[in-house]
């Protein structure tokens, strides 16, 4: 009762009657740190917890609207953003709160801290923008512009705060003008100020505006910044406006000329400005000193200028007014040039410097050559158009031109020689008067002047000497004797006397000359005198059959021109030569039996005489008879056809005699032939593979194994020598005799425990043949190694005052051989202990360095007693490392160095407290200074250095070394000081430093320097008195001393004229020197400045010095000739006079001394001629009369006729009267140069145009006439046009083809017949052939290739193709278009430029070629012509295999093909086409037998697709084992590089074990991509194998068998592993196929029992009965049955049925009953129960069956059922339940055991319905219980039935093959 009582209360406590206990948080988000960039949404957090009652729970937030929770499971959301620079804490409350049915829910709510975290969101701020300020533009560079600048970041993270400048494009200077200074920068404020970093000026800039930014590395932020510049007073006045103007000559008085203008510099507040001329030359302008108008004051006067040529140059100034008056200074003053240029009035015509020239000209001049020493300038002296003239020829030879042909101001002429050829031979050739005429081009009227020139033509020796023929040739005996005669030539000349023919002096000359001698006059050619004819050195056929020489003739005695011509002189032979063999001894060697010899055996002899001929013959020798000789080739060969015959020949050596026969010479050699036995047998090794093991430890010279080979040969072929070809890496080595191979060097297991060597035995024959065997050895395993320390010497340091228990090293070790580190134990060792003190003493007495350290067993050192620095400072301890897995007692030795270190407390200290150094200036870098040593009481020296550092040396940081770092020069510092710090090693680590002064020490390294670096420079009058002061030089030396000390000199080729102080460097004129400027007015010297220094060390400097000589007035003017001449023309020009010939006189004074005033003194007609005082040119003043002349004299006086120096000259004029006028064109007009024809309309003899020209001379003077000017010649035609010189009318000569030349440019010339000279017009005309479109676009080429790679980006070009078409403008313009190939669009063309891109990335695996058809053509726009124009085209072929038409290129060629390979990338891993592959192999396999094909694919193309196959597991996994054994080395399969997996070993010992192979497939290529796949493989028997019968052939059944597999392996829920497809063996079914296979279980990846699979798939025949009659399946039986004999055997069941009809003679009633039994058996269904009585029914069925076991297959066994066919029998056809075999849950329940076909008859019981035939039965079944399941086994499989067939219904089955009596794999 109590007990019920507890338990009632305790289900009240349950249901809620007691306390409810409140529910609590495990995750409650208390401090959760979340970013302030967490988006909203996120879920962020899930809340956790739970009721002790295990009621159910929600959730919900309080105090919060930033987040929201999921009430049920807890999930928490971002519901508004984050931000923490408003909220860095998030606080509210979480509450969870139990759900209670009826009573009240308890809420627990619990405080919580949400941390939001910084994200850098937010930019940095300028706190006090914008920033303005102004500055004066006078400010300096530093001032601070901005003094404050504070920018703050609210974000804790990013970068330093980083402010910069950004520039404007109108203010781009800005940022170099102003710079940031940074006062404090951090990730949150910045504060720093503006300061100015360059000048300012007012009136560049007045103000600038940028703007500052500010980035903390993520963010930016700016702010504007403008800086306004004030204004100061600080610049001039600058003037504005253009300086320069240009005023006529003959402009009047107060013309303005210009009005220039100044602004003050100071633009803020501008002052007046006055103006004032400072240089006015001539005094020709007046200024306004207001207004600044510069007016004329006086006529101008452009010939009276120095230099015509140059513009006037004034000076003017402009000043600012402070206080109402000018003011001059820097600041307030500018000066300006004001260029005025005179324009000319036309009044000067060109003039001829002479009026008459003379040279002479050699009759060979070359062509174009200008005319020798001609001196002619021609001058205009007005300018512009003014001075602009012509010069042409009057040159009725027309063999000169003149140069140039236009000309302005002055120029000087040349006159050149044409195209024509000078003779001076030819008496009209002698000598040339020309006329040259100057006349003004582009003036009214056109003035001109004349000049003639006589050209006179001197004869040269200028013909070479000829001969009749280009070529001789003569042939001569090789014994010819001296003098006799070969060949005479002579030569002949043009010129006359020496120059001529009998001038001509012969030579011959060559290699081999001096063997014959020419006769120098006549020519004649004969042998040379040679002591032995015949021979060498002399004529001889053999050292030299043809010599080919030179022949040279030479006029003028040998000394003119010259001649050569070639000269072969050939000897005949003569036979005086004996043959001579090549080798007097021959050897060879040839095997036995041999038909030739090889390589083949001739002897040559070689005769120098070419005509002799050489036979061959054997005359003597030992067996000759077995050789012959060809008598012509001298070729050795066998006699009779069977080969060498040495049957009867002892002797293995033969030596023959063959002669040579030139058939009066003979000679002989020796040929010694080898006979040679034939090696023709290679060594055979006993075995193709020897095994052998070995343990590691074995010792050197161990026999190992003996390999025996043999040779079929003898003697020498078949002895052998054994060796190790490769794979014993010099650990084996093989006797070479015996073959026996031992161990060469230790073995180590654990370096390399497999040996696979290849060894060769080769025999001595030649060739040698050889053979070759494996040996596989294994080492095996020994702990023969003992352990090691690592390192041998290990270290460690320990302060003094470590603690005991410290532990202060662990020792380590190695040993190859332990399986675990843990088996190394460690301990102290039983050698000594040493140890040295700090001072580095050894230490006597270590025995109580035991007691400071313990060795534990694992390694660990630590202290175990206080240490004691002042007894030893370094310990060195023995340790020990023992091996406890060994057999034997492995122990090794080691050192552990410990150090004890001191605390540091002195510092090191130097010898003295500062050092004083010297160091002489300009020593090279690295120089020693000096070394500075510091020590430490306690410790070492750790470095040294100089802090801080210095400039000018550096340290050693070991040593202490001070060198210098570069040069030092002591002009530039006297004394260096700097700090050397010296560090010790204690810790922690002191330092002590010294000063060092270096006294830098003098030395004469500085030159002498100039005050003037470049030149000085000086005026010195001519005549100078001696003593004359020139100027004075100085020069410097910054040395300090006697090394600055200067003294002077002077040099150069003058120097003698003058003196230098040596002292002072004062230049003065020497006594007696002569100063002419005359002679020299320039004098160019050296000046020289030598320091004070001693000779070996000093320097010097040089200057040149330049001495202008001034002239004085020492020299009278002399005219250039006595007397001037000139002819002129009646109408000479008057206004403006024309200049008619110009005097010169010449003063070689300078300057005023040396200008000249010319005046006439006495002329003929008194006033007909003036002349020009100034350039005394003389003009005409009166009109002249033609046939008149006219003499004047004329004077020269020096200073412009002031001077005291004159000269006189006289002048001789004759007036020509001349032709007045040249032809003037009508047509075609000035404007009219450009004449259309239509191309087409050029036809030959058209009429282009009439051209027309007047003249207005009469008579003669007016006719005209026309030409075409080609070159510098008139014609009346050219190859294209032809001119009437009468009627003007210009025609085509031949029909105009624009495309070979569409423009022509032609000079129309018209002339007049006037006399004494003609005078000619041109005329310039363009005729341009207008095009027609009459030509197409035509491609060069019929197919262009390219080649582009894939996966690039698309728009890569590809290539470009062009077509021309003749035509121009826009009928000559083509465009592309791609017709045909594209229809995808991965390309396009530029329809322009013909360039073809890409569209998209090309992929070489989808498409490796591409056929583009372009068509080009006129039209920008096809207009849907493509596919007219395709069908235009004539197609090549059928389409490609890219689906590309293929054209014949149209004959217009306006078609082209474009073919594009697409280049491979290696961009495609491979890939296998299983992942798991499944195959067996049986045990009783060899090696090398073949298992399986995997095949890995890369569509990449050739080497980037080509695939390596390795193997890199073969895992092990032993039968009925789950787990793998490891995997095999090395593996007992291969696999060759075409995916074929073999055997590497016999299978037998892996009888009923499986493995699982990684294959690794790879590329060759980089980047080696990989995959791999699994290969499970069975190794099986043949009891383990179903065979099938397919009555398709194996060709069909390959196709079907993953279909077949796929279908067995899903009936049977097992995988099916198809072993073997074979042809069916049988006469009558040749095309049935047998296949082999076995079956696993997928779960236990055992090989299933035959019996199992057999009944498994009988079981689901309803569901494989398609399968059979689709595939052909006849027969499913065990693959060991076929293997039974087909002979007949005992029958048991024959035995049991007489055993029985024995037992029915017992009794006549049984009998009957059994007889009876026997008609009426049936085979009834089961019980329900699935089971019937035992007994004799039981026994009966047992009987039957024992007959049925007669045949493997019931379907055989029909003749033998049909006994009981009409029967009816009930017996249970089902065995009890197989316990043996596991139940399968997978597989359904069905109807049929086996699997039957429903027979026609009238029978119950299934049948196997085939068709009836003799033999056959039609029906025979066998019943199956409907709800009979897997478990039940059959009768058939109880009592070891073997297989079942299936024997779908067909119309005519035949007969089933018998069964096969062999398994066959």
């Amino acid at each position: 009762m109590g007990l019920r009582f507890l338990l009632f209360l305790f289900i009240l406590y349950e249901k809620g009657v007691g306390a409810n206990l409140p529910p609590v948080f495990t995750k409650d988000m208390n401090h959760l740190a979340l970013s302030e960039n967490t988006p909203v949404g996120q879920i962020v957090y899930n809340l956790e917890g739970h009721d002790p009652e295990g009621l159910p729970v929600t959730y919900s937030l309080v105090g919060t609207d930033r987040f929201i929770v999921n009430p049920t499971t807890g999930e928490v959301t971002l519901a508004e953003p984050l931000d923490r620079e408003v909220n860095e804490t998030l606080k509210f409350m979480v509450s969870i709160e139990d759900i209670v049915e009826g009573l009240h829910n308890n809420i627990v709510k619990v405080p919580v801290s949400v941390i939001v975290l910084d994200e850098n969101d937010n930019a940095p701020e300028f706190k006090n923008s914008p920033y303005e300020a102004d500055i004066l533009e006078n400010a300096a560079i530093g001032t601070t512009v901005i003094s404050e600048i504070l920018i703050e970041d609210r974000d804790s993270l990013g970068e330093t705060l980083e402010v910069g400048c950004i520039a404007s494009a109108q203010w781009s200077e800005a940022c170099g003008v102003f710079e940031i200074v940074t006062l404090q920068s951090s990730q949150s404020q910045f504060k720093g100020f503006l300061v100015l970093k360059a000048p300012l000026n007012y009136n560049i800039k007045h103000s600038y505006q940028f703007q500052l930014y500010a980035t903390d590395g993520h963010l930016n932020s700016t702010a504007g910044v403008e800086v306004r510049v004030v204004d100061i007073q600080n610049l001039p006045p600058t003037f504005v406006g253009s300086l320069a103007t240009v005023l006529s000559e003959d402009a009047p008085i107060g013309t303005l000329a210009l009005t220039v203008h100044a602004k003050d510099g100071d633009r803020a507040q501008p002052r007046n400005i006055t103006y004032d001329l400072l240089t006015n030359p001539h005094d020709y302008f007046i200024l306004d000193s207001v207004t600044g108008d510069l007016k004329t004051g006086k006529p101008l006067d452009r010939e009276s200028l120095v230099d015509t040529s140059a513009p006037l140059n004034l000076t003017i100034r402009a000043r600012e007014i402070v206080d109402d008056r000018p003011v001059d200074s820097n600041i307030t003053t500018t000066l300006a040039t004001v260029t005025i240029t005179i324009r000319d009035v036309n009044d000067e015509p060109p003039r001829f410097n002479r009026k008459e020239y003379s040279v002479e000209i050699p009759e060979n001049i070359p062509f174009g050559t200008p005319l020798p020493n001609l001196d002619m300038v021609v001058t205009d002296t007005d300018v512009g158009s003014n001075s602009a003239f012509s010069l042409r020829l009057s040159d009725v030879s027309g063999a000169f031109i003149v140069e140039p042909q236009q000309a302005t101001g002055s120029t000087q002429v040349s006159i050149r020689l044409t195209n024509i050829t000078l003779d001076y031979e030819n008496p009209n050739q002698r000598k040339f008067i020309i006329l040259v005429i100057a006349e003004e081009l582009y003036t009214t009227p056109r003035l001109s002047s004349t000049a003639t020139v006589t050209v006179t033509v001197t004869d040269v020796n200028d013909n070479a000497p000829t001969f009749k023929h280009v070529s001789y040739s003569a042939v001569v005996s090789e014994q010819a004797t001296p003098g006799t005669h070969v060949l005479t030539i002579t030569a002949i000349d043009r010129d006359h006397s020496r120059f001529g023919t009998e001038g001509i002096v012969y030579e011959l000359f060559g290699n081999g000359a001096e063997l014959f001698t020419v006769d120098n006059r006549t020519g004649v050619i004969t042998v040379a005198f040679c002591a032995t004819p015949g021979e060498n050195h002399c004529l001889d056929f053999e050292t030299k059959p043809d010599f080919f020489l030179n022949y040279k003739a030479t006029d003028d005695d040998g000394s003119g021109q010259n001649m050569v011509v070639p000269l072969k002189i050939s000897l005949y032979d003569t036979n005086d030569n004996a043959p001579e063999f090549l080798s007097p001894v021959y050897v060879s060697s040839i095997d036995e039996g041999a038909l030739k010899f090889d390589p083949e055996l001739i002897v040559q002899a070689v005769d120098p005489d070419k005509t002799s001929v050489i036979s061959y013959s054997l005359v003597e020798g030992l067996n000759s008879e077995l050789f012959s000789v060809d008598s012509v080739t001298g070729k050795i060969g066998i006699q009779g056809t069977n080969g060498l015959d040495m049957t009867h020949v002892k002797e293995d050596h033969v030596t023959l005699i063959v002669q040579a026969s030139d058939g009066i010479f003979n000679t002989t050699c020796r040929i010694e032939i080898v006979i040679k036995d034939v090696n023709n047998n290679a060594p055979i090794f006993e075995m193709n593979h020897y095994n052998a093991s070995v343990s590691e430890d074995a010792p050197i010279g161990t026999d190992l194994i003996r390999v025996v080979a043999s040779d079929m040969d003898s003697g020498m072929n078949s002895e052998i020598k054994y060796s190790i070809q490769k794979g014993a890496f010099e650990d084996f080595a093989i006797e070479k005799d015996t073959g026996r191979v031992t161990i060469a060097s230790k073995l180590d297991y654990d370096r390399r425990n497999t040996y696979q060597m290849q060894i060769i035995a080769v025999d001595q024959g030649t060739p040698s043949l050889t053979g070759t065997t494996m040996l596989t050895v294994v080492v095996l395993n020994a702990n023969d190694k003992s352990p090691y320390f690592s390192p041998q010497t290990q270290r460690a340091e320990v302060s003094v005052d470590a603690e005991i228990g410290t532990v202060i090293h662990k020792l380590t070790a190695s040993d190859p051989d332990v399986l675990s580190f843990e088996d190394l134990k460690y301990d102290l060792g039983f050698l000594p202990i040493t140890a040295v003190d700090k001072n580095g003493k050894q230490v006597q007495e270590t025995s109580v360095f035991r007691q400071w350290f313990q060795v534990e067993e694992d390694g660990s050192v630590k202290v175990v007693q206080p240490l004691d620095r002042n007894i030893a400072a370094v310990v060195t301890l023995p340790v020990n490392v023992v091996d406890t897995s060994a057999t034997s007692m492995q122990i090794s030795q080691g050192v552990l160095i410990i150090t004890i270190v001191d605390v540091n407390s002195s510092p090191p200290s130097f010898r003295q407290l500062r050092f004083t150094e010297r160091l002489v200036e300009e020593q090279p870098p690295n120089t020693t200074l000096a070394t500075f040593h510091a020590t430490d009481v306690e410790s070492s020296i750790s470095h040294y250095a100089i802090d801080p550092p210095n400039q000018y040396f550096q340290i050693d940081n070991v040593t202490g070394i001070v060198r210098s770092t570069q040069r030092i020069d002591y002009e530039r510092v006297h004394q260096i000081n700097f700090t050397v710090v010296a560090y010790d090693t204690g810790v922690p680590q002191l330092s002590t430093s010294v000063g060092v002064t270096v006294n830098v020490v003098n030395i004469n390294d500085e030159e002498p320097v100039f005050d003037e670096a470049t030149m000085y420079e000086a005026v010195l009058e001519e005549n100078s008195p001696a003593g004359a002061l020139v100027l004075t030089v100085h020069a410097t030396d910054k040395d300090q001393g006697v090394f600055g000390e200067i003294r002077y000199s002077i040099s150069g080729e003058q120097a003698e004229l003058f003196t230098m102080d040596v002292i002072t460097g004062e230049l003065k004129v020497a006594s007696g020197a002569i100063i002419d400027r005359e002679v020299m007015d320039d004098i160019w010297l050296q000046a020289m400045a030598v320091d004070n220094a001693p000779v070996a060390v000093r320097k010097t400097a040089s200057v040149p010095v330049h001495i202008k000589i001034k002239d004085l007035n020492d020299n009278s003017p002399v005219f250039g000739q006595r007397t001037y001449k000139a002819s002129v023309a009646e109408n000479l020009s008057l206004n403006p006079p024309a200049p008619i010939l110009q005097v010169r006189a010449e003063d070689k004074d300078s300057s005023l001394n040396g200008q000249i005033k010319y005046t006439i003194l006495d002329q003929t007609l008194p006033g007909a001629f003036s002349l020009d005082e100034t350039t005394g040119v003389l003009y005409p003043s009166l009109p002249l009369s033609g046939n008149t002349s006219h003499h004047l004299k004329v004077s020269a006086v020096d200073r412009l006729g002031a001077g005291p120096h004159s000269d006189t000259a006289f002048i001789d004029i004759n007036v020509d009267s001349v032709n007045q006028h040249s032809p003037e064109w009508v047509t075609p007009a000035k404007n009219e140069s450009n004449f259309f024809i239509p191309e087409n309309a050029a036809q030959a003899d058209i009429v282009l145009m009439t051209v027309k020209a007047t003249d207005q001379d009469l008579g003669e003077n007016g006719r005209v006439t026309y030409y075409l000017k080609v070159g510098n010649k008139n014609v009346h035609e050219t190859k294209e046009f032809t001119l009437d010189e009468i009627s003007g009318e210009l025609r085509t000569k031949v029909f105009l083809d624009r495309e070979q030349k569409d423009e022509y440019q032609l000079v129309l010339v018209a002339t007049d017949q006037g006399s004494p000279s003609r005078f000619e017009s041109v005329r310039f005309i363009n005729v341009y052939l207008n095009d027609s479109n009459d030509n197409k676009p035509q491609f060069p080429k019929d197919i262009y290739e390219f080649t582009v790679s894939e996966n690039q980006p698309p728009s890569i070009l590809i290539g470009t193709v062009k077509a021309i078409d003749k035509d121009t403008g826009d009928n000559g313009k083509v465009y592309y278009h791609i017709i045909d190939g594209n229809q995808k669009g991965m390309f396009s063309i530029d329809r322009t430029q013909g360039s073809i891109r890409t569209n998209y990335s090309l992929d070489r695996e989808d498409k490796d070629e591409y056929t583009l058809t372009i068509y080009a053509s006129n039209e920008l726009i096809l207009n849907g012509k493509s596919e007219e124009i395709l069908n235009s085209l004539e197609r090549k072929g059928p389409e490609t295999a890219n689906d590309t038409k293929i054209y014949k290129t149209d004959k217009e060629k306006t078609i082209t093909q474009v073919e594009i390979r697409i280049l491979d990338e290696n961009d495609n891993p491979p890939s296998f086409e299983k992942e798991v592959y499944y195959a067996g192999v049986k045990s009783t396999a060899k090696s090398s037998e073949p298992i399986l094909s995997v095949k890995a694919k890369d569509p990449d193309f050739e080497a980037n697709g080509t695939i390596s196959y390795f193997i890199s597991a073969s895992n092990l996994y032993k039968f009925d084992n789950v787990h793998s054994s490891g995997s095999i080395v090395p593996s007992p399969f291969n696999i060759t590089q075409e995916g074929l997996l073999l055997t590497a070993d016999f299978m037998a010992e892996y009888n009923q074990d499986r493995f699982v192979l990684n294959i690794m497939a790879q590329e060759t290529q980089p980047p080696y991509r990989q995959t791999n796949a699994d290969v499970h493989i069975w190794v099986v028997t043949a009891e383990q194998l179903v065979r099938i019968v397919f009555s398709s052939p194996c060709t069909q059944v390959n196709k079907q068998q993953s279909n077949v597999v796929s279908r067995l392996s899903n009936a049977t829920r097992s995988i099916i592993v198809l072993d073997a497809i074979k042809h069916y063996v049988h006469p009558d079914y040749k095309d049935w196929c047998d296949v082999h296979m076995h079956v696993v279980d997928p779960l236990t990846s055992r090989v299933l029992p035959v019996e199992r699979v057999i009944e498994m798939i009988d079981g689901q025949y309803d569901h494989l009965k398609d399968l059979y009659e689709d595939t052909g399946i006849k027969t499913l039986e065990a693959a060991s049955t076929s293997n039974k004999t087909n002979q007949e055997s005992f029958d048991p069941a024959l035995a049991a049925l007489i055993a029985i009809l024995i037992v029915l003679f017992t009794g006549i009633v049984t009998f009957i009953v059994v007889c009876s039994c026997l008609k009426q058996w049936v085979l009834p269904m089961p019980a329900e129960n699935g089971m019937v009585e035992k007994g004799s029914v039981r026994e009966r069925s047992r009987r039957l069956l024992q007959e049925l076991s007669s045949t493997d297959n019931p379907l055989w066994a029909e003749h033998k059922l049909r006994l009981y066919e009409e029967q009816e029998l009930t017996m249970n056809v089902f065995g009890e339940n197989n316990d043996g075999y596991p139940q399968s849950q997978d597989l359904p329940p069905v109807d049929n055991t086996y699997a039957t076909i429903q027979g026609s008859g009238e029978r119950d019981y299934a049948t196997l319905n085939a068709p009836r035939s003799s033999g056959q039965i039609g029906n025979a079944s066998l019943s199956s219980d409907s709800h009979m399941g897997p478990n039940n086994i059959s009768f058939e499989a109880m009592l070891g039935f073997q297989g079942s067939t299936f024997q779908p219904e067909l119309p005519a089955t035949p007969e089933p093959p018998p069964r096969s009596n062999h398994f066959q794999n």
